[in-house]
C-alpha cells in the first residue's frame, strides 16, 4: 500500500521539519518512509516491534505549529519506542482515518 502523505515530522529522528513524504505499509507490517514514490526507504520501522499506540490529532496536546492549510483533524502521531515519534498530516480528514486505520489494523495483527 503506498500512501502520500503531505507533510511528515519526526520527532528524534533526522527530520526536523515538516516535509513530504511517502510511506508505505508492507505485508510484513513495516513502514517505509521514502522520499517520492519511487525512492528507497529513508526509513524503515517495524510497526509491531516499534510502534506503541497511534494518537489522533485532537489527543496530541503539545502538536508543533502545522504547516499552511494544515488541519488538526488532518493530523496523527505514531508513538514509538524510546519517546520517539511520528507525526503524520494529510490531505484531508477522510485520508487520515484511512492511513491511521490501516496502520491500526497492522499494529492489532501482531
Amino acid at each position: 500500500m503506498l500512501v502520500r502523505i503531505v507533510f511528515f515530522l519526526a520527532g528524534g529522528f533526522m527530520f526536523k521539519q515538516w516535509k513530504e513524504k511517502y510511506l508505505v505499509l508492507t505485508m510484513e507490517g513495516s513502514l517505509l518512509v521514502c522520499r517520492d514514490a519511487e525512492s528507497p526507504p529513508d526509513q524503515v520501522i517495524a510497526l509491531h516491534n516499534n510502534c506503541e499506540t497511534i494518537a489522533e490529532g485532537r489527543e496530541i496536546l503539545d502538536l508543533p505549529k502545522l504547516p499552511p492549510g494544515g488541519r488538526r483533524d488532518c493530523c496523527f502521531a505514531l508513538i514509538l519506542q524510546q519517546n520517539k515519534f511520528l507525526l503524520l498530516l494529510t490531505d484531508n480528514p477522510e485520508d487520515c482515518k484511512w492511513v491511521s486505520l490501516s496502520l491500526s489494523l497492522s499494529l492489532s495483527l501482531r
